[in-house]
């Protein structure tokens, strides 16, 4: 009798089945010496239904396969057996977790000889074969099948392999062909694990080193130069961004203040960052190029410190580098018949580059910030990329973690009430009534700020007949400067304070605009301010009969800026701490304050734009700010962290840094290089202090060095730009169109 073979016996999920526990009984009730195949026909040929009735089955013929044809019904019991899911035993309980196979197949005799193949046995010793197989798991099972099966397996697994491979090439191929930011989307897009994705980047990396190399090998060497040099470069600037980017400042105490307070507070310390910055790079321009040379021809101080200076900004720093009546104006030289180093032309070109720098900064973040958080917000602050895709798996530290949860939850909250603003449906009484009310406190915010600016214009002219008298004694002369900045302080500090009150009868709907009208109040208010002292300083200053006006103008500013540090501090304490005190203990109903970013941001524009003006008439004056940033910093932040509750709507504010640097530039930075401008092309040099002594104006220290040029034909350039830029009226009009375009 043949043996038949199924393919079932291969697959171990077949003999774990449930259905096969009967076969098991059945073969453990046997005699251990003799166990027969219970799915051979001989010598049993029956079997017991559920009934307990013996059922009697006979197997079909074996008929050899070279006679069978596709389609040929073989015999009347294989019909039956054919379907897939019959079952052969008749055993009405069907298990779905496999399928019955259909009669076992024939072998060729060809292959399986009863004499000498490997599988020639007796039927009883294939049936006890087939019971040991099925009892032991983890032995090798009798695979029945020929070399020719085994040849058609291993073709198709190479065919396969060989398939795959070429597929797999073909997209790293297409790949390396793509550019940067389309092979990495792509890259993206591919369904695949992150593992898989991994080894296709390092693949096409790889085939574009190789593609490269061996491209290199045939390109002109002047190519490979400039190629060296472009990735030189392209390094160099990476590197560069990443060392900036890591000398930020306060990059985790900003983390904290935006994951606690949202945006709108954030963009006051990053605007305050920002600044300092400025004054950094100021002090470093200045004092390199103005300040250290003056040290070598400056001589000794003979006047007293009292400790008053330090308010005054008078006595004994006005013999000092601080002040521009101490600089000398004729050239330096460290040894004899040396290069000398000419103080004017020093003084009016470091000061004017550093203007020059200072507007393209400002023009360059201003458009980058506008771009960003206008024209395309989107792309830089998608909500589903926040949700989905924002979240960094390299933070393991649980401070950071929690730090970066809070500051996501922040984000979304600020995302969200953007989408939840709905329009009030107000009724046209309602609306007469709002505009009404806004109407009257433009009014009286307008109002307010006339008076302001009255009372600072008279104050200056009787400060300024009080020092010109100088009746009283030294100290009691410089304590009577004090009164103008004190006074201006207070107006800064109190009338923006004021504003806020007119908050709570306009009860704006969106933050955002409450935000808006309080800093161009402020702005109004401060800038007016500025504007009045400016025309002090430029117009009844500069004609008075003082020795050095421009040392006068100098110590004004110092004071303005050192009083007005000192009242910033003062508005964190009463204005913020007092403030929670009482609300807190006493009127409870008033609550926590919050932070007054208006107030804050508008303070810092108006003390930054008297440090502009300042750079001139004091050229260490950034030094003084750059220190009073890091104290304002600090102690804003520890009042932030003690005294202030977060926003009660949250809003995002990142349009507010673009609002806050175009007010930087207009109206404060354009105002400060009008300043300048006068100053060097209209008003004449004092006669025995500065640089410039002796001179019509300042601006003729440049003159003069062009007509010396002139007698040198390898300074014919610079010659040139002065007279057809520097002169021409052309110029500086279409540079202003391009600037406002």
């Amino acid at each position: 009798m043949s043996y038949h073979y199924n393919e079932a016996f291969e697959n171990p999920d077949y003999h774990n089945s449930e259905t096969l526990e009967s076969d098991r009984r059945k073969a453990s009730q046997t005699n251990s010496m003799f166990r027969q195949n219970p799915y051979d026909s001989s010598p049993y040929d029956s079997y017991t239904d559920h009934d307990g009735r013996e059922q009697r089955q006979n197997y079909s013929v074996d008929i050899p396969m070279a006679t069978m044809q596709p389609g040929l019904e073989v015999s009347q019991s294989a019909k039956r057996w054919g379907t897939p899911n019959a079952n052969p035993y008749g055993n009405t309980h069907i298990n779905h977790s496999f399928e019955y196979e259909p009669e076992f197949m024939y072998t060729p005799p060809s292959t399986l000889s009863t004499v000498d193949g490997p599988f020639a046995r007796r039927s009883s010793d294939a049936s006890e074969a087939s019971i040991v197989q099925r009892r032991n798991r983890q032995r090798a099972d009798p695979v029945f099948t020929t070399s020719s099966d085994f040849d058609r397996t291993d073709a198709n697994a190479a065919a396969y392999n060989e398939n795959k491979e070429s597929q797999e090439e073909k997209i790293i191929r297409n790949l390396a062909s793509m550019t940067t930011r389309e092979r990495i989307k792509a890259i993206q897009k591919m369904p695949k694990t992150m593992k898989e994705k991994r080894e296709i980047r390092n693949k096409v990396l790889m085939e574009k080193t190789r593609k490269s190399v061996s491209y290199s090998t045939e390109i002109h060497c002047c190519t490979q130069c400039m190629y060296k040099i472009a990735l030189s470069y392209r390094r160099f600037r990476n590197g560069l961004s990443e060392l900036f980017q890591s000398l930020q400042l306060w990059q985790k105490t900003l983390k904290i203040i935006g994951g606690k307070f949202g945006t709108s507070v954030l963009s006051y310390f990053v605007f305050l960052t920002w600044l300092l910055t400025f004054n950094i790079f100021s002090f470093l321009v200045n004092f390199s190029f103005i300040t250290i040379p003056q040290f070598i021809a400056a001589g000794s101080n003979n006047l007293s410190f009292t400790g008053l200076e330090l308010l005054t900004g008078a006595g004994y720093f006005q013999q000092t580098v601080l002040y521009y009546g101490f600089y000398t104006n004729s050239t330096i030289t460290k040894i004899e018949n040396s290069t000398s180093y000419d103080m004017q032309l020093a003084y009016i070109f470091t000061i004017g580059i550093y203007f020059v720098i200072c507007f393209f900064s400002l023009v360059y973040s201003m458009a980058k910030s506008f771009r960003n958080n206008f024209v395309n917000p989107h792309t830089y602050s998608g909500n589903a990329g926040k949700l989905l895709c924002i979240w960094d798996f390299n933070i393991t530290n649980e401070k950071a973690v929690r730090l970066k949860q809070k500051n996501l939850s922040t984000q979304i909250k600020e995302a969200l009430s953007e989408g939840k603003s709905e329009d009030l449906n107000l009724s046209l009484k309602q609306r007469m009534v709002h505009i009404a009310i806004h109407l009257a406190a433009w009014i009286f915010s307008l109002g307010t700020t006339a008076v302001c600016c009255t009372c600072v214009y008279y104050l200056s002219i009787n400060n300024l007949k009080l020092f010109m008298k100088g009746d009283g004694t030294e100290l009691e002369n410089q304590a009577a400067t004090l009164v103008l900045p004190i006074v201006v302080s207070l107006l800064n500090l109190l009338t923006p304070f004021i504003f806020s009150l007119l908050e709570l009868l306009e009860k704006f709907q969106y933050p955002r605009n409450q935000i808006y009208v309080t800093i161009t109040r402020n702005v109004i208010l401060k800038m007016s301010i500025i504007g009045i002292l400016c025309y002090y300083w430029l117009n009844i200053v500069a004609i008075s009969a003082t020795e050095c006006w421009e040392t006068l103008v100098g110590q004004d500013i110092y004071r303005l800026v050192v009083v007005d540090f000192l009242f910033c501090l003062l508005g964190s304490f009463f204005g913020e701490f007092v403030r929670r005190i009482i609300g807190t203990k006493c009127l409870k109903n008033l609550g926590v304050p919050e932070f007054d970013i208006a107030r804050n941001v508008l303070g810092l524009i108006y003390v930054q734009t008297l440090t502009w003006i300042g750079i001139f008439f004091s050229p260490l004056l950034p030094a003084i700010q750059m220190i009073f940033f890091f104290i304002i910093f600090y102690v804003k932040k520890v009042s932030l962290m003690m005294n202030c509750q977060p926003p009660r709507k949250v809003w995002r504010a990142s349009q507010m840094t673009t609002l806050f640097i175009f007010l930087l530039f207009f109206p404060s930075f354009t105002g400060v290089l009008s300043v300048v401008a006068i100053t060097i092309w209209r008003l004449n040099p004092s006669e025995k202090c500065g640089p410039f002594r002796g001179l019509s104006s300042i601006f003729d220290a440049v003159s003069r060095w062009i007509d010396v040029l002139t007698n040198y034909p390898r300074s014919a350039w610079v010659v040139w730009i002065y007279h057809n830029l520097i002169e021409s009226v052309h110029f500086f009009f279409i540079l202003t169109v391009i600037i406002i375009l």
